[in-house]
């Protein structure tokens, strides 16, 4: 690692490369750019002079021809121009002519050729222009100035042109210069791609070969940037995981089949047992199928359930295995405070117990450590099962999670087992109660009159009035058929059971046996086209239908019975209409709650999430519609 920081990052080395070719291309332009502002200055100062010159030849040549008095240039005209242009060249540092005044020689020159204008060819060019005429004399000198000035001209135009040339030299030399850094920077960066991109691609690609060709112990250093050199670190560190892979690859196949085998394991004892208490059984059943499958499970020598009895606040035992007589009363010993304790931890309980001698198996020999796990079923604790071993362990949390696992399915098979029994109880009772006040409605009042027909025969016996011992034996008579009739109604009723027989076939069977028993006719119209009803709505429903026509039976003096059941996808609907006497409806509303009979079908009722109602009239017959709502199926 220490190689990958020291190494020169790839992105500064292009940047510094960009950056110095750069600075070289901006440099040669501005030279260049400037040689040729030099030479646009040069040729517009040869410009100037070879305009200074041909006005000065114009002038010569009128001096020498017939047009001395007739001038054909603008003396005046020649010398402001003249001026000008010494003046800007020789005065003026800022002008563009001075910029080529680089050496004395021009200086010097330039310093003649303003003192030949000024002091001889500038006065008498004057002189002449006032006069319009010369003399032989002042001809001769100032054609003699004329051509010192020519040739002092000369000798600055001569100077003008060598810097020329020198300028066109140096920028042949420039642009030869431009051309050999072009190429220069090509070799560069062809070298500069090759070193530090190409060759460590190479090394790189020539690792992944060696690689593919099985060769786990390659490994590649290409060095050079600090990229290149971080890549060559992966790829060396993949090169070295895969190689531990290659020669380590039985020993984790190994050790995930081991670890595969063992989920498997527990998963076959947890789906095990979860198969096993969803059947029917016994509380000892299961209790031995429990502890069996986890001593198989865990291998443990020993083994015990105890339940939590709330009505005493303590631990009892139920099932031991693998326990001496002492250990059996061991759930017993442990106080309200640490079974809360146990109850309170959401993990295993671990208790070692080296020096206590009750803990032990049917050899006598003392376990060390008891593992205690919860059995719960939801929030509620249920009771403990602890395991004994002989040997200290260490813990497994995917063998704990497991038996906890096995707990909470193991509790809430008991809770369900408690919570069936209970309600088996709770209909037991129901039902019994249901008797209990179909006996007190119907036999025990048939007794009662029995007995005072009895009392009265006794008395009828004593007088010797044989028209009221002849009653009396008829009433007696009567009063026992009654009763005999209610306990075979009552006998017949309650060995009703519904399996799969349809509602309709159940109502048919409980209207023909009313008629033999009554000789009143019955009628039964029925339209099912919706749900059909669960076994405990039918069986509630033939109970009320029963119970309707024992009121007929014993009240209405009816002749017939008309029973209509109507099932939609709406609701499920029950009426059982007679023709009897009917009932006071203020005597009904009075009757409403104290009614055996109708109290009887109204829990019935409730039991299946339905609704009775009872509509009576007196010479009107009676009405009852039991409602069964969509929301109650």
């Amino acid at each position: 690692m220490k190689n990958v920081t020291e190494a020169p990052q790839l992105s500064s080395r292009l940047l510094r490369l960009a950056l110095l070719w750069v600075i070289l291309l901006i440099a040669s332009v501005v030279y260049t750019l400037f040689l040729s502002k030099q030479m646009e200055i040069t040729t517009e100062v040869m410009r100037r002079a070879g305009d200074i010159r041909a006005e000065l030849y114009q002038v010569g040549y009128d001096l020498t021809t017939v047009h001395s008095k007739n001038l054909t240039v603008d003396i005046q005209g020649v010398v402001w121009r003249v001026d000008q242009t010494l003046n800007l060249a020789i005065l003026d540092d800022g002008s563009t002519y001075r910029v080529m005044a680089r050496d004395e020689r021009i200086d010097k020159i330039l310093s003649r050729i303003d003192e030949t204008w000024r002091q001889s060819v500038k006065p008498l060019l004057l002189k002449w222009n006032e006069t319009h005429s010369v003399g032989t004399s002042s001809r001769q000198e100032i054609l003699a100035g004329l051509d010192s000035l020519n040739s002092e001209l000369d000798e600055w135009q001569n100077l003008t042109d060598a810097e020329v040339n020198r300028n066109i030299v140096v920028l042949r030399y420039t642009q030869v210069a431009l051309g050999g850094l072009s190429i220069l920077s090509v070799i560069v960066v062809m070298w500069f791609l090759f070193a530090s991109v190409l060759r460590p691609l190479n090394q790189l690609q020539a690792g992944i070969e060696r690689l593919k060709a099985g060769d786990w112990k390659t490994r590649v250093h290409a060095e050079g940037t600090q990229e290149f050199s971080e890549i060559s670190a992966g790829f060396n560190e993949l090169a070295t995981h895969l190689d531990d892979i290659y020669f380590n690859l039985e020993s984790r196949v190994e050790e995930k089949t081991a670890s595969l085998a063992e989920k498997n394991a527990h998963l076959t004892a947890l789906y095990g047992l979860t198969a096993f208490l969803g059947e029917q059984h016994s509380v000892e059943e299961m209790l031995e199928s429990f502890i069996a499958r986890v001593l198989t499970l865990t291998g443990a020598p020993a083994a015990q359930v105890c339940f939590w009895n709330e009505n005493r606040n303590q631990l009892e035992s139920v099932l031991k295995k693998g326990l001496s007589e002492s250990g059996t009363k061991e759930c017993e010993k442990i106080s309200e405070q640490f079974c809360q304790q146990i109850f309170a931890s959401p993990y295993p309980v671990r208790i070692e117990e080296p020096d206590q001698s009750v803990n032990l198996d049917a050899s006598h020999n003392r376990f060390i450590l008891k593992v205690v796990y919860h059995i719960r079923y939801r929030q509620k604790n249920i009771g403990i099962f602890a395991l004994f071993y002989r040997d200290k362990l260490s813990e497994d949390r995917a063998l704990d999670m497991l038996l906890e696992n096995l707990g909470r399915h193991f509790g809430a098979a008991i809770e369900n087992m408690r919570l069936a029994a209970l309600d088996q109880q709770m209909a037991v009772a129901q039902e019994r109660n249901i008797l209990a006040q179909n006996l007190h409605d119907s036999i025990a009042q048939t007794l009662s009159f029995v007995n005072l027909q009895v009392q009265m025969l006794e008395g009828a016996l004593k007088d010797q009035n044989s028209e009221q011992i002849d009653d009396g034996i008829k009433q007696i008579k009567a009063g026992v058929q009654e009763c005999y009739d209610d306990v075979r109604e009552l006998l017949l009723n309650f060995r009703t059971r519904v399996y799969k027989e349809e509602l309709g076939e159940l109502v048919q069977s409980v209207l023909q046996r009313f008629e033999r028993q009554t000789n009143v006719k019955t009628h039964l119209n029925i339209q099912d086209d919706g749900m059909t009803l669960s076994s405990t709505q039918k069986l509630q429903v033939i109970f009320i239908l029963q119970e309707a026509l024992s009121n007929v039976r014993k009240h209405a003096r009816a002749r017939t019975v008309m029973v209509n059941i109507r099932n939609d996808d709406s609701r499920f609907e029950m009426t059982v209409m007679d023709d009897g006497i009917g009932i006071d409806p203020q005597l009904l509303s009075e009757r409403k709650q104290s009614h055996v009979g109708l109290s009887i079908m109204r829990e019935r009722a409730q039991k299946v999430n339905a609704q009775i109602e009872i509509e009576s009239e007196i010479d009107q017959g009676t009405t009852v519609k039991l409602i069964l709502p969509k929301e109650g199926r």
